[in-house]
Formats: structure tokens, C-alpha cells, sequence
């Protein structure tokens, strides 16, 4: 199912979008760099990376908002954090630095967060950033006018208070509960810092003309068609770990909205476009091969792609039944269905990218269609009329699965087809959206397909606490009391090592009890032109386009 399925929902889960709309298209306290990247480098004439020129990007959906405050989906993400900045940023190594920000102080319980703020920045209508910016960005996602959003759900969520203005620069941010990721979430898009003015001008139409501090400003916006931002010339309070500082590099950057792999594809090889987001593989392999692009490619952290097991229902609330499950399928050749030779098996319900991530858990499972069979057999479930199908007190091995399969039909197959072979009688139901998402909200499900990207395995407890259970998101509909403390502790503790403790009991409690199958890693790729200079990633896998140039 597609990611709108849960925008009325508290967190915000990106579910079966578009490959590349989820940050990556079939295929990230201090943390450990959360992905990997790797370039196929073209052999292109060495030209110097100069200021200047236009860079069009080639990317499948089309943003429903540019109000950082309102935004869910990835999509967004990507321009969002070109046109505005945040109280802090995250260097692509998982270091934070001063963003709007210079300096920050969390009171002993972490509950309170006091920030020093720049005095030399204006947004891009000229209006001065101050302390009542950030209120007013603050009270603006907490507001009424926002329903449902990624940076409203970081708020309500934690038990969100009250920003308070202590001066013109310092101001303070305040929450009910113990929120020790708040500095890391402060550098997200979703809380990025919104001109009061602006907000006020354009009210419900703001999400159409967004006014932020960013490197970029927003010039225009064609419907299904494209987004325009320019430089902004006064910008100097880039992140310290920019390559440069000052304004950026180009001057303009046009984002074409092009659905179809195919379209960004001819775009790319007639040079409309000098980057293709997620390529036909084999395609961009064969210019890549032949000197005429790179390819560059990210492992995207947090939750890998995975499907959810409803243990509250039968045949599923049979802990070797969903073992069997997970064991008849083969990750390996999902992750090259997927991404060919760049795609990455996932075993564990965290990414291998991901701080926290446990290989213990990781290595509980491996493809076994033999032993998943013996596990269905010592379950009661046998065919006994030969036609494929186990059977158990005259009742037949069966799953549901409501799904919409707009980008997934080649791996519903394959799914289908492992759980078939070892018995299992498959009942997969295509339906939109919003039907599909009812069915679920009744229980008439046995899997849900899931991923988050996230460079912190903070969405487990989203995921897999039992207080979201029932159609709050926990789909597995799983309570156990150690793995919901292990899931709280870890969102609320301090201390480093004990956090990564609660992560790792976590993960090993998920898999030991078969809650979910894991599939591949998302990857983000993108095809790029020679002329495309300094590219490289942030943290979460988007192209960090303040460094970046075209060669003249």
C-alpha cells in the first residue's frame, strides 16, 4: 500500500510508495553513519566545478506540500531541505552541528531544550529570523490547521508543551516527557523553521508558497509538471560541514515531475534532465558500462522493506506457523529482483545501515524451504490430498493480503510463489488504497508490506508496541511486556550504550517471535550526467544539493 494510507495516523509510515517516492525507489547520543554509498564513476573530461547554470533532476511523484509544517511524505523531504533550514543539522556521519541554531542545552531529564540562534539571518521575503520564528514554526505543526503531519507527530507524540521566547535569540523548547532524540529530530525537514509572515500571508495556501532560510528560494510550481528554486544570494549559514560556505553553487535547480522510469530515462539520455532519479536498473547499468553516466546508489537506514504478521489472527497466532513464513523466503533474490546487483538481502527488522542494528537477530533466519516445512508439519498443518495446500481439523492453510500492488507486483509474486511452495494458500487481494487500509482497521489481514526510513531504529515502537495495536499501527498486534519496555526505555533513555541494550533486546524479541518477514534494504539511486559535480548524500539518502555543480 501506498504511504497515504497512514496520513491519518499519529506516526508517520511509508508504506509501499513508489519505490523512489519512500526515498529510494525499489531499494539513514552520536550515531554511526547510517548508510553507504557507492558511485560507478563515468569517464568524462575533468572540468572544473564551477558556480552557475541550471540542474534539472528527473524525480517519479509530485510533492502534495511544501509546508515543511504539514509534510509526510519523502518526496517532500528532498526539497524541503533545500528551501528551509533547521535549529540544528546532521553531517552525513551522524554528527550534529549548529544550524539556525549555534549553540543548544537539554535540561538533566531531557524534557527541556534551550537554543541560541543566529542574529545574521533573514528568510527569503526579507523578514528577520528571530525567537518568535521558531515559536510561531513550533505553534504553526502544533496547530489545529494541521491535521496530521511528520513534524506534528514528532511533537504530539513526546507530549509537546509549549515553545518559549527567552530573548530575541534564545528560546526554549519544552515537553511533558523525557525526549533525548529531540536534538536529532530537530534537524529534520519536518521541523524546519517557517517565516511567520509568510505564514500568516498565505494561511492554508502556504504550502504552495513556502518562505524559509534555505540555500534555495521557491520560484514557482507547475502542477504535474515541475518545481523551480533559485539560489538565494545572501545565504551564509550553511552547515560547517559543507564542502563550501556562502551561497550555493548553482543557480537554479528544476525539479521535473516524471512518473514513469522509462520517461526519466529518455529524458536523461537526450539531456532534459542531468540526474534520473531511480533508473531502470539494467538501463542505467549499460551507460554506466559505457562512460556516459554514474550511478550513484544509498542504502537507506532504519526499517528495511518488511511484511508484518498478524499473530492475532489464524493460522498466523501459531508462533512456528509464522517461522515457517519467514524461512520460506528467499531474501537474496528479492533484494536482486529489486536492485540487481546493488540491492541488499535484510534479515532483522532494522537495517544493516542503521545504528543499533544486531546481528544476532540478523542470523536467526536464512532461506530453508525444507526446514519451514517441517515447522508447518509439527504445527498439525499437512496436505493430505496432495494438491499443494496443508490442511489442518478441515481447515486449509490460508493468508489474506489486501494490497495495492502499484509498484510491487513483481515481488508479490515472488512472495506468492514462496509461500506457496511450502503449502501456504495465498489470498491476495489488490484493492486501492483506502480499501485496502479499511480491511486492516477490521483485522482481515495476515500481512502488511512496511518501511521507514530513519537514520535511528526509533520506529520499532511505532511499529511493535503493544499500545498500537489494533489498528494503531502495530499490525503484528503482538504484546509482550519485555518487549514493550525495551521499546519505551529506548525512546526515552539517555544513555547511549543502555539505548543500543533496548534496541537489541527489541530486535531479538521481534524476530525470535516471527512478527514480521524482512525483506531487502531500500536503496535510493539516482543516475547522474558527467557534468555533475560534487554529489554526495546526507544522512537520510538525499542528494545534498548545496554542494553540488554542473561543469560549463
Amino acid at each position: 500500500m501506498k504511504s497515504k494510507l497512514l496520513k491519518g495516523l499519529s506516526a508517520i509510515v511509508l508504506i509501499g510508495l513508489l519505490l523512489t517516492a519512500c526515498g529510494g525507489g525499489a531499494p539513514a547520543a552520536t550515531e554511526a553513519p547510517a548508510g553507504e554509498a557507492t558511485s560507478a564513476p563515468a569517464e568524462a573530461t575533468e572540468a572544473p566545478a564551477t558556480s552557475g547554470g541550471t540542474l534539472t533532476l528527473g524525480i517519479p511523484v509530485e510533492p502534495e506540500t511544501l509546508d515543511p509544517g504539514d509534510a509526510v511524505y519523502v518526496q517532500e523531504q528532498f526539497i524541503l531541505m533545500n528551501l528551509f533550514d533547521s535549529l540544528l543539522s546532521i553531517s552525513p556521519d551522524g554528527e550534529l552541528h549548529p544550524g539556525l541554531a549555534t549553540t543548544w542545552e537539554p535540561n538533566a531529564e531531557y524534557s527541556e531544550f534551550t537554543f541560541t540562534l543566529r542574529e545574521d539571518v533573514t528568510f527569503h521575503d526579507g523578514t528577520p529570523f528571530n525567537a518568535e520564528a521558531v515559536k510561531a514554526s513550533f505553534d504553526h505543526i502544533n496547530s489545529d490547521a494541521v491535521l496530521e503531519s511528520g513534524g506534528k507527530s514528532l511533537l504530539t507524540d513526546h507530549s509537546y508543551v509549549e515553545t518559549v521566547v527567552v530573548d530575541d535569540y534564545t528560546v526554549t523548547v519544552k515537553f511533558g516527557a523525557s525526549y533525548p532524540l529531540f536534538l536529532r529530530d530537530a534537524a529534520r525537514q519536518w521541523l524546519s523553521i517557517s517565516s511567520p509572515a509568510a505564514l500568516e500571508q498565505y494561511g492554508s495556501d502556504y504550502g504552495r508558497n513556502p518562505v524559509g532560510t534555505g540555500p534555495f528560494k521557491f520560484v514557482q510550481w507547475d502542477a504535474q509538471s515541475q518545481i523551480v528554486i533559485e539560489r538565494n544570494p545572501d545565504y551564509n549559514w550553511g552547515p560547517e560541514f559543507a564542502s563550501h560556505q556562502g551561497p550555493a553553487l548553482l543557480d537554479q535547480v528544476v525539479f521535473r515531475i516524471l512518473p514513469e522510469a522509462a520517461t526519466r530515462l529518455t529524458a536523461f539520455e537526450t539531456g532534459e534532465i542531468q540526474i534520473a532519479g531511480e533508473p531502470p536498473a539494467l538501463d542505467a547499468a549499460s551507460l554506466v558500462d559505457a562512460g556516459t553516466a554514474s550511478l550513484e546508489n544509498f542504502a537507506q537506514p532504519g526499517i528495511p522493506a518488511i511484511l508484518m504478521i498478524n499473530s492475532a489472527k489464524a493460522p498466523t497466532d501459531n508462533v512456528n506457523v509464522r517461522k515457517a513464513m519467514i524461512l520460506a523466503v528467499n531474501q537474496e533474490e528479492l533484494a536482486q529482483t529489486a536492485f540487481q546487483e546493488l540491492g541488499l538481502p535484510a534479515y532483522n527488522v532494522v537495517s544493516p545501515t542503521t545504528w543499533a542494528y544486531d546481528e544476532g537477530a540478523a542470523n536467526l533466519y536464512r532461506y530453508n524451504p525444507e526446514e519451514a516445512a517441517r515447522l508447518l508439519e509439527e504445527a498439525g498443518w499437512v496436505d493430505s490430498d496432495g494438491d499443494g495446500v496443508r490442511e489442518k481439523d478441515g481447515e486449509t492453510l490460508t493468508i489474506d493480503w489486501p494490497d495495492n500492488p502499484a509498484w510491487s507486483e513483481a515481488f508479490n509474486e515472488l512472495i506468492i510463489g514462496y509461500l506457496s511452495d511450502v503449502g501456504f494458500n495465498v489470498q491476495y487481494r489488490s484493492m486501492d488504497d483506502g480499501a485496502a487500509y479499511e480491511e486492516l482497521l477490521a483485522g482481515n489481514y495476515t500481512l502488511v508490506y512496511m518501511y521507514w526510513t530513519r537514520p535511528d531504529p526509533s520506529p520499532l515502537r511505532y511499529l511493535f508496541h503493544s499500545e498500537n495495536n489494533n489498528g494503531g499501527g502495530a499490525w503484528s498486534n503482538f504484546t509482550y511486556a519485555d518487549l514493550d519496555n525495551a521499546l519505551a526505555d529506548a525512546d526515552t533513555n539517555t544513555d547511549e550504550a543502555a539505548r543500543k541494550q533496548d534496541y537489541v533486546t527489541a530486535q531479538n524479541i521481534i524476530m525470535e517471535n516471527a512478527l514480521a518477514i524482512p525483506m531487502f534494504t531500500v536503496n535510493t539511486s539516482y543516475l547522474t550526467a558527467p557534468s555533475v559535480q560534487g554529489f554526495t548524500f546526507d544522512l537520510e539518502g538525499y542528494p545534498f544539493l548545496y554542494d553540488m555543480s554542473v561543469s560549463q
